[in-house]
């Protein structure tokens, strides 16, 4: 191996002092991390990027460390890239950089990666590189189709590492076992689920509608005191790792599952019972929204309504299907809040509107 020199001005110190000088050096922030301190019998030399000013000389003196300034070549050392941007900027062009995108999921071990059409034939670089930086990172995929069928799930591809269908997830105490591409699954939302659950009272019913693998009713099973949850899901994958989910979490006393679709699932089991309902479904919510109000008490309740909008224009159109639906309900509503949750694309969002029926 070639080792690199560069010659640079150091602060001598003895090594029962190395740690605090290091310290206090980082503070200051003239301590050069890309040359490699040297050892010279009992002193250690740690290689600065400016000399200290007096200030901080008179501040390295009376914290009882003598102080010597020495000239000399030290060893340039790899430094470990901050980004992943920054560790591909010497495997991809200032164009490809541009289109790249840094974001990511990560579920269990594995993180799940966008790559643009342009960036189809760098998409084994990005994802090794991205392997390399992230020790914690057993494999990479990425999404190779839209959100799509009758259960609105996304296919995954394997780029690197080791071959996974089933992981683990970690989130506000609970564990989800999800199947990669099998099942629709946000951790993006894992904070819209802690709020919610702050906000349900003490033995409160929820309805959980487009409840995927349980992360709403889990998480409010874990976090509140409500009383019980209907968890409503279509997709028979989805239901199993629920139901499978659900015992896991030792939450089986809170958690009623149904297997089916709300629009048949509520009128026969949930209508009239619930004080709170959430439904963020992926796509489409906005069909079913008649279906929540009919899921609420006689004497109403809130509902957590999620849906995909103009980022130029996110609240009307919801907000003038929230008033047809009460009006044909004969309900009223107020909204409590509305707000974005995570972009989508670049011109679509999705947000999220808490609304009080009456």
């Amino acid at each position: 191996m070639v080792l690199l020199y560069k010659e640079s001005f150091s602060i001598k110190v003895r090594k029962k002092h190395a740690q605090k000088l290091k310290q206090y050096l980082t503070e200051i922030g003239i301590i050069d991390f890309s040359l490699r301190p040297k050892t010279i019998d009992d002193y250690i030399l740690f290689p600065v990027s400016r000399l200290p000013a007096l200030k901080e000389r008179m501040q390295i003196l009376a914290k009882g460390r003598s102080l010597s300034i020495l000239k000399g070549e030290f060893i340039l050392q790899k430094t470990k890239p901050f980004s992943l941007k920054e560790a591909l900027e010497n495997k991809l062009t200032k164009t490809e950089l541009d289109s790249l995108i840094t974001s990511f999921n990560v579920l269990g071990n594995t993180a799940i990666i966008e790559i643009p059409d342009v960036l189809k034939t760098k998409e084994k670089v990005i994802a090794n590189t991205l392997l390399e930086l992230n020790k914690n990172i057993e494999s990479v995929c990425k999404i190779s189709s839209a959100h799509s069928g009758k259960y609105r799930t996304q296919k995954v591809t394997l780029l690197a590492g080791k071959k996974l269908s089933n992981v683990f997830y970690k989130e506000s105490g609970s564990v989800f076992e999800i199947e990669l591409g099998k099942v629709f699954f946000s951790p993006r939302l894992s904070t819209e689920r802690i709020r919610i659950s702050k906000l349900i009272k003490k033995n409160e019913i929820i309805g959980a509608l487009f409840a995927g693998v349980g992360p709403y009713p889990i998480v409010f099973a874990k976090k509140s005191k409500m009383k019980k949850a209907y968890a409503v899901e279509l997709n028979p994958n989805a239901v199993k790792l629920m139901k499978s989910n659900v015992k896991l979490n030792k939450v089986d006393s809170k958690i009623e599952v149904f297997e089916g679709d709300v629009q048949k699932i509520v009128p026969k089991h949930l209508k009239g019972k619930c004080d709170r309902i959430v439904m963020p479904l992926p796509k489409g919510a906005e069909h079913f929204l008649k279906d929540a109000f009919i899921a609420l008490k006689p004497e109403g309740g809130v509902i957590h309504f999620y849906q995909f909008v103009d980022k130029n224009e996110p609240y009307t159109k919801s907000l003038e299907l929230i008033q047809e639906i009460a009006s044909k309900m004969k309900k009223k509503t107020r909204i409590l809040r509305k707000a974005q949750v995570r972009s989508f694309s670049p011109t679509k969002i999705q947000v999220v509107i808490d609304i009080k029926v009456y």
